[in-house]
């Protein structure tokens, strides 16, 4: 696959784009200050800072926001940021009318749960490690199901960038407990934001030339450079990981991305159709890595919380 690796490496290190819209209005809102409901996306409330795994580079952890409870177990989400694998927070606030937030939101006022979660950046620890960290935090929130209302067996995955690529690949080895962060049950859906999702030899050997800065941030992710391990490098990236297991896919990403190639999310789509699996494509015309500020993030909402509720 023909991927201009400068480019697909200047993915690896975007920073993450986790600023949020404003919350909905609501009497339990008007209640609350101002600064409190910003950073609840409108929740009816939230569990934060729980820590889900320790590793000797210190705690990860995870926030956990709850709709108004209802009869039934409640639906999860768990939402993964990007920042290239080498930054980000996971944090979400409601004050700057980002797609992430404006998305969570709408989930909520929708009544799924909505979890943000960490991952050991790749300053001190190389892939799988990230993969392995969100599995890890889906099957902690599936074990304390129980103490939430929550629905263990109804869980969709969305991320954005370097999350994106990290849920993609949960989605792909979904079939494969085998392999680091395979195998996960409950999985119904997987919600991909111009993702990253070839990493592979072919792509460096097509560009041999790379930035010095690229390729310090693929060795970073592998520890090598693809041609040096191209096993790594292929099992690291979600479009040679899949088998026709998968859930449901919902990939989106501007035409206009100068950071991660759209061929990318053309070739996730088209191969995962080729194996019978549902994957829904909407690129939107003109939209840069990110989406960006602006009335085309209610299409992109939208299409989200209809996935969702078909799916999940």
């Amino acid at each position: 696959m023909a991927v201009t690796l400068r480019v697909l490496a200047a993915c690896l290190a975007l920073a993450a784009v986790v600023a949020t819209g404003c919350s909905r209005e609501s009497d339990a809102d008007e209640a609350r200050p101002a600064d409190v409901a910003t950073r609840d996306l409108g929740a009816a409330s939230v569990q934060r800072d729980l820590i889900y795994a320790e590793h000797g580079t210190g705690a990860l952890k995870l926030d956990l926001y709850l709709p108004e409870q209802r009869e039934t177990r409640t639906p999860l989400i768990v939402y993964v940021h990007g920042g290239g694998w080498n930054a980000g927070v996971r944090t979400l606030n409601a004050d700057s009318g980002s797609p992430e937030s404006l998305t969570a939101q709408r989930l909520l006022e929708r009544g799924y749960a909505v979890a943000t979660v960490d991952y050991r950046l790749t300053g001190v620890a190389q892939y799988p490690a990230q993969v392995v960290d969100v599995a890890d935090a889906v099957r902690w929130l599936q074990q304390h199901a129980g103490q939430w209302h929550l629905d263990a067996d109804r869980i969709g995955l969305w991320g954005a960038s370097a999350g994106g690529h990290l849920v993609s690949q949960l989605g792909a080895l979904a079939g494969d407990p085998e392999k680091p962060g395979g195998g996960l049950t409950g999985i119904r859906a997987v919600v991909d934001w111009f993702g990253p999702v070839d990493m592979s030899a072919e792509a460096q050997l097509a560009h041999p030339k790379m930035q010095e800065y690229a390729s310090k941030v693929v060795r970073q992710l592998l520890g090598c450079m693809p041609v040096e391990c191209p096993g790594k490098a292929d099992s690291a990236s979600p479009i040679k990981n899949i088998s026709g297991d998968e859930p449901p896919f919902l990939i989106q990403q501007g035409t206009a991305d100068s950071l991660v190639p759209i061929d990318q999310s053309l070739d996730l789509a088209r191969d995962l159709r080729r194996l019978g699996v549902s994957a829904e494509l909407h690129p939107y015309e003109g939209l840069d890595h990110g989406f960006g500020k602006g009335p085309h993030n209610t299409l992109i909402v939208d299409t989200v919380a209809a996935f969702v509720e078909t799916h999940v």
